[in-house]
């Protein structure tokens, strides 16, 4: 009996001794843990502050953006504004009723029609007509004066 109370206090501290092996070894597994959780949490804390630093970025970026886009907007009404205002002032220089000069909204174009049209029509082409060409040169010369008058103003 004295031999079997000895092998269960061997026993007893075998398993004492693995229990303390195996409680020595998870404290080392679990301080482990604990470094590599810090610096999960280190790297997490700075990914955070990228991810903070990224996000002001992209909001100054959207400010940015919108205000360059509402200026953006502004010019577009001036332009359009401007360019209304142009077509109403070709308007006026444009002739209103059908003739040999529809179309020209400028002196050098009307200049350059004038002589094409002399050009074909003139008296002695095959195609010219005296009453034609009295009738054009009535046109260009109220033309003339409605563009010298505008250009003059």
């Amino acid at each position: 009996m004295d031999q079997w109370k000895e092998t269960l206090n061997r026993e007893e501290q075998l398993d004492d001794e693995s229990q303390k092996r195996w409680l020595f070894k998870e404290n080392i597994r679990i301080q482990q843990e604990r470094n590599r959780l810090k610096e999960d949490k280190k790297r997490f804390e700075g990914e955070e502050q990228l991810f903070q630093k990224k996000l002001d970025i992209l909001k100054d970026a959207y400010l940015q953006l919108d205000v360059d886009k509402r200026k953006l907007e502004w010019e577009k009404q001036q332009l359009l504004a401007k360019k209304e205002q142009l077509q109403k002032q070709s308007k006026d220089y444009q002739v209103k009723e059908p003739s040999f000069f529809k179309g020209v909204n400028s002196l050098l174009a009307l200049k350059k029609r004038y002589k094409d049209l002399i050009k074909i029509y003139h008296p002695d082409n095959l195609c010219g007509d005296t009453d034609t060409i009295q009738m054009i040169n009535r046109e260009y010369d109220n033309l003339r004066k409605v563009f010298d008058y505008h250009k003059q103003a």
